[in-house]
């Protein structure tokens, strides 16, 4: 297990990158307004200070599921934008979001998008989403069709608007397509990124179900404070050395 943070796009950059590599394994860099677009990245800047291994992440309010042709494109765009980023920083893997309600829009737009990661060799992740894009059944549809696509699992996304947690539904299903994890914990009624044993998230059972597949990158999805943060990252490595 790899454990890393994501930069506060409501902060100054440098200072969280800064913060974050002192601590973490790796820097999970969200590309998103307003104060980490990729419109206002300084490349040289960000690579004195970004001295661990990136992951790349881009902002949720891209429309890839909009009904609107135009309106994905957009999206496809900025997403070519996220990608220039991260190709030079050197990042191997990055995301985008499941958006919307709309699953044939959203397949549309990711094969688009896999096409460009594969231009620049970066492979293109969609991470669930709460609600119908955390449903394993639809999401194994939805990978079947996009073959190149890989996933990004949010725990804390798979836990809201069902009875029980997702997660190991989503594992069993797409195991082999899974690339990266964020963790935060929530209530089951909205994505409140609180921290680990904040909510209601039986994390001994996730990381359980997680653990007999996967070993890699797990990004601490925490904004509530930086002890936070810290805090859940010695509670995840706990829990997974304890299993």
């Amino acid at each position: 297990m790899i454990l890393g943070a994501m930069n506060n796009p409501h902060s100054n950059l440098i200072k969280e990158v800064n913060w974050i590599v002192k601590r973490f394994d790796f820097l999970d860099l969200t590309l998103e307004m307003p104060k980490a677009h990729p419109s206002t990245i300084k490349i040289h800047e960000l690579k004195q200070v970004a001295t661990k291994p990136i992951v790349g992440h881009t902002a949720p309010y891209l429309h890839i599921g909009a009904p609107e042709k135009d309106a994905r494109m957009s999206a496809v765009a900025e997403f070519e934008k996220c990608l220039d980023v991260f190709e030079r920083l050197g990042v191997s893997k990055a995301n985008v979001h499941f958006d919307g309600d709309d699953v044939d829009a959203n397949i549309w737009t990711l094969r688009k998008l896999v096409s460009l990661g594969q231009s620049c060799g970066i492979e293109v992740m969609a991470e669930n989403t709460p609600g119908l894009f955390s449903d394993p059944l639809l999401l194994k549809k939805i990978f079947d069709k996009v073959p190149r696509l890989l996933l990004h699992l949010d725990i804390g996304h798979a836990n809201i608007g069902f009875k029980v947690n997702q997660t190991p539904l989503i594992l069993k299903y797409l195991s082999k397509k899974l690339a990266h994890v964020h963790v935060s914990d929530n209530s089951g009624k909205g994505d409140e990124h609180l921290g680990i044993g904040r909510g209601n998230i039986n994390w001994p059972r996730m990381l359980a179900a997680l653990k007999l597949v996967y070993d890699g990158t797990i990004t601490i999805e925490v904004f509530t404070s930086p002890k936070e943060r810290v805090n859940g990252a010695v509670k995840i490595r706990k829990i997974w050395d304890d299993l």
